[in-house]
């Protein structure tokens, strides 16, 4: 008869190990995943059933290395937080404001799929749960 004997240290490694192969889970950014560059952002295209662009014209947007986020407008600044992560299977960009905000800053809150992210231009789309439309965010320096 043949018997297999595992030490309690190689058990608890291996035990803890898949437990964090969790596939299907989100992180926040913690410096492994991809992150903007320095530099003041502007949304070059923004899609939800059709161009919404325009609304975005008076903004400006900077990310910090640290998660910040400000969204400015003339003399008004919005903060927020800017994170990545990985779900359903995708790398993701989650972009979250404080307080209330206008409306076009609200429709970025989402947890963006990265397509591209260079130096100077951004690529995200979301893919919504209810009906299956595909929005589509474009930043660009």
């Amino acid at each position: 008869m043949f018997s297999v004997r595992i030490s309690l240290p190689l058990f608890l490694l291996l035990f803890t190990g898949l437990i964090a192969c969790d596939d299907n889970s989100s992180s926040s950014n913690n410096g492994s995943g991809p992150t903007p560059a320095a530099g003041v952002w502007k949304v070059s295209y923004f899609f939800d059933k059709q161009d919404e662009t325009s609304y975005y014209s008076g903004f400006t947007f900077e990310f910090g290395a640290n998660g910040s986020l400000s969204a400015t407008n003339g003399s008004q600044t919005w903060s927020g937080t800017w994170a990545t992560g990985f779900d359903d299977s995708s790398n993701k960009f989650l972009i979250d404001f404080s307080g209330a905000v206008p409306s076009a800053l609200g429709e970025l809150e989402e947890d963006w799929r990265i397509i591209k992210m260079e130096s100077n231009q951004m690529h995200f789309e979301h893919t919504s749960g209810g009906n299956g439309d595909t929005d589509v965010l474009k930043f660009s320096k």
